[in-house]
């Protein structure tokens, strides 16, 4: 098993796993009539470790196993820091949520797969996020997020979505589904099924990076010339389940498959349009 650190598709599931573990973790919190008083009472930290099995990398045929650590820190469900970046919630209101945030990464190495060799590594470096969130019904919500790559790439990945968290009292109608969100009411339900589709776009920077096959690379490579311009790159779809272990446990799994669109999906560096990527992590609020 490696624990080299993780590619674009086992992170986008680790992020989900964060995200539904971090909000069920607050949910109890506010359940047990937890308050922040000031100081470090207004601290909420998580550590957590888990397994991702993903592609090597966007569009590979091979699969790898990878573990992780995981750490957050949230101040007053407002501020996270974790070992991913720092971001916040500029806006709350209404049902629309507004994040921004700084964090590192959106390389790859030409290691990372035999496919890749020659090709070059694209390197890491900050990554520029906003995103926004919006209660369309109760348990379902719509995001859009923008990550800016500030090196490597150097490119623009914009991300459309649905996401829904049930209780699973509601499905087996043990539970009335309510106008309040999932995380409001957590600590009450135990388990919960996570559902998601997502649409991705990517400007010709990134995807070039990426896809493209200069003609130094197809010297180096074997493989044919190619150009990759802007354009959708790729749909998604997850589902999940979350479980509440306690009063500080977390129990979370996300199996995630995504196919390729456009350039991205015609590229001579791709070997499958279509990819799994699946994660199983644990969690602990103190």
């Amino acid at each position: 098993m490696k624990s080299k650190p993780l590619n674009h598709s086992a992170l986008a599931v680790v992020g989900t796993c964060l995200a539904v573990f971090a909000g069920q973790a607050a949910a109890q919190s506010a359940g047990n009539g937890a308050s922040g008083t000031g100081g470090w009472n207004d601290w909420d930290f998580y550590l957590g470790a888990g397994v991702a099995y993903a592609p090597e990398y966007e569009g590979s045929d091979k699969q790898e196993t990878s573990a992780f650590p995981a750490f957050e820190a949230v101040w007053r469900d407002t501020l996270v820091v974790s070992g991913e970046g720092i971001g916040a919630f500029v806006y709350d209101r209404n049902g629309l949520r507004v994040s921004a945030a700084l964090g590192y990464g959106g390389g790859r190495d030409e290691s990372d797969s035999v496919h890749l060799r020659g090709l070059g590594d694209i390197d890491d470096g900050a990554v520029i996020s906003l995103g926004a969130q919006f209660d369309l019904a109760p348990r379902v919500t719509a995001t859009a997020d923008v990550n800016t790559f500030l090196k490597g790439s150097k490119g623009t990945v914009v991300s459309l979505g649905l996401q829904s968290q049930v209780p699973f009292g509601v499905v087996r109608g043990a539970l009335s589904p309510t106008g309040n969100r999932y995380d409001d009411v957590a600590s009450q339900q135990g388990l919960a099924l996570i559902g998601g589709v997502s649409i991705d776009w990517a400007n010709d920077n990134y995807n070039q990076s990426f896809f493209g096959v200069s003609a130094a690379q197809s010297a180096s490579s074997g493989l044919r010339q190619y150009s990759a311009g802007s354009g959708l790159k790729s749909v998604n779809a997850e589902i999940g389940f979350s479980q509440t272990l306690g009063d500080n446990w977390g129990l979370t799994g996300i199996v995630q498959y995504s196919r390729l669109l456009g350039d991205a999906k015609d590229s001579p560096v791709v070997k499958s349009e279509g990819n799994y990527a699946a994660v199983l992590a644990i969690g602990y609020r103190f």
